[in-house]
């Protein structure tokens, strides 16, 4: 029987990961050649591999602009993360990484997203998935446009008064919507009532990062 072979780049803060892929594919009967490189640019790229991405790099570079510079050689892009931050892993997927893979996921769901990647396929993880159309639902059916700005820019830190500037609207509105934004969470079984919880909500939600 011959053995699946692929080309992996795995670009991550940590060495030891580009192992893990490794004893991951063996264990799997899976032949690959692996390199590894902190940062996409310092990695060397041709056609025909399949870039493993962490979201979150020590260089802070963005993973939207990391997964268009390797679309760029025409390189598919998985990502495997801890899937802390559903913003960075929208921005990954607007991006156009193939698959998102768990850190904690079973290696064989790793191996299986790079076989797939290779042949320009999505690996499906449904129950990834469905968590974050979760959170973009509540946005979506919950929220309007005006309360998602709002919340997004008063989560950030920005003062009510800063707010109703930056979207021309009176401290009084940005307050009232803000209020009603709470009792949103608080009827959807997820209270918002400081703002550190605010914070965490607009977060898991997407609108702002735990990281910027």
């Amino acid at each position: 029987m011959t053995k699946t072979s692929a080309q992996i780049v795995v670009i991550d803060d940590h060495r030891v990961v580009g192992l893990g892929v490794k004893a991951a594919f063996e264990d799997h009967g899976a032949d690959a050649s692996i390199s590894w490189a902190p940062t996409v640019r310092e990695a060397w790229w041709k056609r025909g591999q399949v870039a493993i991405l962490d979201l979150r790099l020590a260089d802070g570079s963005a993973p939207d602009k990391n997964i268009a510079y390797i679309n760029g050689y025409g390189i598919p892009v998985v990502v495997y993360t801890s899937g802390d931050d559903p913003y960075l892993v929208r921005r990954a997927i607007a991006g156009g990484a193939l698959s998102i893979i768990r850190k904690t996921a079973p290696p064989d769901d790793l191996v299986e997203a790079v076989l797939a990647a290779a042949e320009g396929i999505t690996f499906p993880t449904p129950d990834w998935a469905a968590a974050l159309d979760a959170d973009e639902d509540f946005v979506a059916e919950h929220l309007s446009d005006l309360e998602a700005h709002i919340l997004a820019h008063y989560a950030s830190g920005a003062s009510s008064a800063s707010v109703a500037r930056a979207l021309s609207v009176s401290k009084n509105t940005v307050n009232t919507y803000i209020a009603r934004i709470r009792d949103k969470y608080r009827e959807s079984g997820r209270p918002a009532e400081s703002r550190v919880d605010l914070f965490r909500r607009a977060a898991e939600d997407g609108l702002v990062s735990y990281y910027d």
